[in-house]
């Protein structure tokens, strides 16, 4: 099965933690999202319920009458009280930046009031076996959060989470990967090509 992984295109806010804080797609991250789909035929478009990434997935399946299933687990993960705030600000507060760094470095630590990446791992998991599980389905466009998708290589690939921060996936980043699962019921992946916008 071909799956796609979609970044939602830009929404202006680079350096911010925003998870579900939801601004929506700029123009620029809308012309993103027109040049990733231009030439993709998908039977399906599966997106998280935010904006940022719904709205863009809600267009395509309207202009192509492919079918689109929300689902909030591809939702970006949750930065609780570090949500909407910006990276820079955090790392400037001595006992926020501590916590903050150890974030990235642990997959089991949390963020204030927020899911740690083993969290986003366990719910994004989920998401993926469902897509693995309908066959019939022979290409789906995920259309979801940078945080997800590295999630999503975590499961499919064996990467380790606590190394997926250093994978930059731009807004509008595209990833085409051929995915599927073995006989024991184990997903695995193979990826395809990488579109950058």
């Amino acid at each position: 099965m071909r799956i796609d992984l979609l970044r939602h295109g830009t929404t202006g806010r680079d350096g911010h933690l925003d998870g579900r804080t939801d601004p929506p797609l700029s123009e620029a991250g809308w012309d993103q999202f027109r040049q990733q789909t231009q030439s993709g035929e998908w039977s399906r478009v599966v997106s998280s319920p935010l904006v940022r990434a719904r709205a863009a997935a809600e267009d395509y399946a309207r202009r192509t009458g492919c079918a689109l299933h929300v689902d909030p687990d591809w939702s970006e993960l949750d930065f609780g009280q570090w949500d909407g705030r910006k990276r820079s600000d955090i790392m400037s507060a001595p006992e926020e930046a501590a916590l903050l760094e150890a974030f990235y470095a642990d997959p089991m630590v949390a963020a204030p009031d927020g899911e740690s990446w083993a969290d986003l791992q366990a719910r994004v998991s989920r998401a993926v076996d469902r897509i693995l599980v309908t066959p019939e389905l022979a290409s789906v466009l995920v259309v979801t959060h940078g945080g997800a998708i590295r999630a999503a290589l975590a499961h499919l690939l064996g990467w380790p989470l606590r190394q997926l921060w250093s994978l930059r996936i731009h807004p509008g980043t595209r990833l085409t990967l051929e995915a599927g699962q073995g006989a024991d019921g184990a997903p695995w992946a193979e990826i395809v090509e990488i579109i950058q916008p």
